[in-house]
């Protein structure tokens, strides 16, 4: 994972110049070695800046981790901050009427949840409900892929978004083919999350799944979607959100492959997420480090040990 910041809003701020932060896959040679780091979603609260992502070890499910800072310099230690029986990634963390909410997915539950922080340091999350539930049938491979929620309010003439509503993201694959599906609600906590009439919004396997929340940037709404067409997560591309309401949804294609192709995101990458702190624009990314044949043969051998183990 790493971080950027630069006092501009542009997507060519992702490069080594302007890299605050950096997280390296660390244990590599432990018997739980960790697998995979990806996910990083950014949330402001008062002076912080919190940094939640998915974190995985070899022969667990996934948990939802946490780093912080005050000043861009210096990042705690992780903290985990959520886990449940089934794997949870891509944390999107956000804040509604004062309270910090998380819906991290979980679509190995075939459901999306939703988690309320339990205390001001957002270090534990407790669930509150169950959003939407859906049968894993009918040739569908993936169910609820990176789910997100957009709390839509009247805004300025390059967007049209009528009423406070709860627009929720999210994306399953059928016969290898990805459906970015939307729902819509007036309460998160009560209410019934029903299926828009444009849905789904988005067919295909090169913007149909999302790559990070809907972002504000620039004075435009973007949907961050991931590119698995030819393989999963080998870019990031952004749709400008031109039309959205109760009835209505429209994009349009903002910028196609936006993770340039140097040393970090050589292999590819599948997740970016955009804030506001310290007067700085902050980047969040994963990237994709297919260079480790080494270590994928350390993980198949422990795999094997495993099983010997419990034959034994």
């Amino acid at each position: 994972m790493a971080v950027f910041a630069n006092e501009q809003p542009t997507l060519d701020t992702l490069d080594k110049q302007h890299l605050i932060y950096q997280r390296h896959i660390k244990g590599l040679w432990r018997p739980k070695p960790v697998l995979y780091q990806a996910d990083s979603f950014l949330f402001v609260k008062d002076d912080t800046l919190y940094l939640f992502y998915e974190l995985q070890h070899w022969d667990d499910p996934g948990v939802i981790a946490m780093v912080k800072t005050c000043d861009l310099k210096t990042w705690t230690e992780p903290v985990m901050v959520l886990k449940q029986p089934f794997h949870l990634s891509f944390p999107y963390v956000f804040e509604d009427h004062g309270v910090v909410y998380m819906v991290p997915e979980s679509q190995e539950s075939d459901a999306i949840h939703l988690f309320r922080a339990d205390n001001d340091e957002l270090t534990s999350f407790s669930k509150v409900r169950t959003l939407l539930h859906q049968e894993r049938k009918n040739g569908i491979h993936y169910n609820y892929n990176d789910s997100h929620i957009y709390i839509g309010e009247v805004r300025g003439d390059r967007l049209e978004v009528k009423d406070r509503k709860y627009y929720l993201f999210t994306s399953y694959q059928k016969d290898w083919m990805y459906y970015q599906e939307l729902y819509v609600t007036d309460d998160l906590l009560k209410g019934e999350f029903v299926k828009h009439p444009c849905s789904p919004i988005c067919v295909s396997n090169e913007f149909g799944r999302n790559g990070g929340s809907l972002i504000d940037f620039d004075g435009r709404l973007l949907r961050v979607t991931q590119d698995c067409h030819a393989d999963y997560g080998d870019n990031v591309s952004l749709m400008e959100i031109t039309k959205l309401s109760e009835t209505e949804y429209e994009e349009r294609l903002y910028s196609q492959n936006v993770l340039p192709k140097n040393t970090i995101f050589r292999d590819g990458g599948h997740q970016l997420n955009i804030t506001r702190f310290k007067n700085q624009y902050i980047y969040a990314t994963d990237y994709k480090q297919n260079r480790w044949a080494w270590y994928r043969l350390w993980i198949a051998l422990l795999t094997k040990l495993k099983l010997h183990e419990h034959k034994g």
